[in-house]
Formats: C-alpha cells, sequence, structure tokens
C-alpha cells in the first residue's frame, strides 16, 4: 500500500510548488484537502456497503484528508459521494456486488469502427448506430451496473472515476463515460497508486511550468496501467 505520509508530504511540497495555482482544478481545492474524515459518517457508509472500504482509500480519508487536492476536480468529499450514489440510486446500492469485471466500450459492444472520425460520422449519418448508443448508455447508467462503487473525483463532461467496493473487482478504480457515450473503464490499478502517480506527474510538469493538455488515446486512463492509453507523438512538420 502506498505510505501516505510521504503522499501527504508530496502534497505539501505541491502546495509550495505551485503557488500560481496553475494546476487545473487547484484554484478550487489549493492543493489542500479536508481533515480527517468524519469516523460516524466512515462507519455509515461501510455499514451501507456492508464491507470495509478498501485500506488505501480508506487510508487516506482517515490520514491525508476526506476530499480536497486530487487528479482533475479534485477528490469528492465522502459526504458528497453518499449523498451521489442515494440521490441517483438509492444508497442501497452499495450493499450489493458489483458485476464489473472488465471493460465496457460502446463502441465496440456495436462493433464500430476504431477510428474516431469514422465513429463520429456514423452518429451523424445512421440512425440505428446512434440509436444503439442510446439504448447502451440508458442501459448502463442503472442497475445493477451502478451496485457495489463509490464515487471519488470528477474528470469533467460527465465522466466520473469510482472505487469498486464489492464484487470481482473490489478495491480497483474504473472511470464512468457512460453519459458521454463511451462506456467504462478500469484504470487496472487502486486508488494509493493512482493518486501517488497523478501526484508525481504533476509535481514534475509543474518543475517544468508545462501545462499543455496532452495529446492521449482514451486520455481518462492516465495514470493507470490500461493498454488502451496511448501518447499520440507530435506529427513532424
Amino acid at each position: 500500500m502506498e505510505d501516505m505520509a510521504a503522499i501527504a508530504a508530496r502534497l505539501a511540497e505541491l502546495r509550495e510548488a505551485d503557488t500560481g495555482r496553475s494546476v487545473f482544478g487547484s484554484s478550487t481545492h489549493g492543493h489542500t484537502t479536508g481533515g480527517p474524515v468524519d469516523p460516524a459518517l466512515l462507519a455509515r457508509v461501510e455499514e451501507l456497503a456492508g464491507v470495509r472500504l478498501p485500506e488505501h482509500y480508506r487510508a487516506f480519508l482517515t490520514t491525508v484528508g476526506d476530499g480536497g487536492a486530487g487528479p482533475y476536480y479534485g477528490i469528492t468529499p465522502l459526504a458528497d459521494a453518499l449523498a451521489w450514489i442515494t440521490d441517483g440510486w438509492g444508497a442501497e446500492v452499495l450493499g450489493a456486488d458489483s458485476p464489473l469485471t472488465g471493460d465496457v466500450d460502446f463502441t465496440e459492444l456495436l462493433d464500430g469502427p476504431e477510428d474516431w472520425e469514422e465513429h463520429a460520422a456514423l452518429l451523424e449519418s445512421d440512425p440505428e448506430y446512434e440509436a444503439g448508443f442510446e439504448r447502451l448508455k440508458e442501459e448502463y447508467l442503472g442497475e445493477p451496473w451502478c451496485n457495489g462503487r463509490l464515487p471519488i473525483a470528477e474528470y469533467g463532461c460527465g465522466d466520473w472515476y469510482f472505487l469498486v467496493l464489492r464484487g470481482p473487482r473490489r478495491g480497483s478504480l474504473w472511470v464512468d463515460c457512460v453519459v458521454g457515450g463511451s462506456g467504462m473503464y478500469c484504470l487496472e490499478v487502486d486508488f494509493g497508486t493512482w493518486y501517488s502517480r497523478w501526484l508525481d506527474d504533476t509535481l514534475d510538469r509543474v518543475g517544468r511550468d508545462d501545462f499543455a493538455p496532452e495529446n492521449a488515446v482514451y486520455s481518462v486512463l492516465r495514470h493507470g496501467d490500461n493498454p488502451r492509453y496511448r501518447v499520440v507523438p507530435p506529427q513532424e512538420d
């Protein structure tokens, strides 16, 4: 498991290095986290889930802080994560196993083209292809795909990172891109690994004063081990 004391120290280093708050999201959270999670809230979530939260995430909440500094829009406070689940599907879904085992890619399920431009053109020109995506979105926005998981960070444009609490992939980090029409993907790492890699990468970018957007395929999978993620080399003139 990642050393949470080391993570807290590197987070303090980032706070000192990025005084101009150039890192995305830092203008809101200021590279700070909330205090340790409320023990009563933690106990409530674990009671609803029927399991202890995955250790790496639990250690972060209890030692580094409950919400705040983190990838993209930052780590979602536990109370907000619980409210998201409760308002969307009801708290009882936390106590059911997630059926997820591997990536759910809508384009693959519909035998669509790998090329993004061809895919986009089909969505515009083929009503049946478009309807297929709408059916998949409706299916994967509900049960059982919402079961046994907790949102932990917002990527943007409707995409969210979540941690599986129950089921065959317990402890793994995923990104939900259903609203955007892509699917659901496993980063193939746990919370601690993902957060630590983001922290190291962000410290490096601040040191180089490099905040240019990354050109990558499946950029939402950055800082994970899913082979779908690929950096696109710059084209030569």
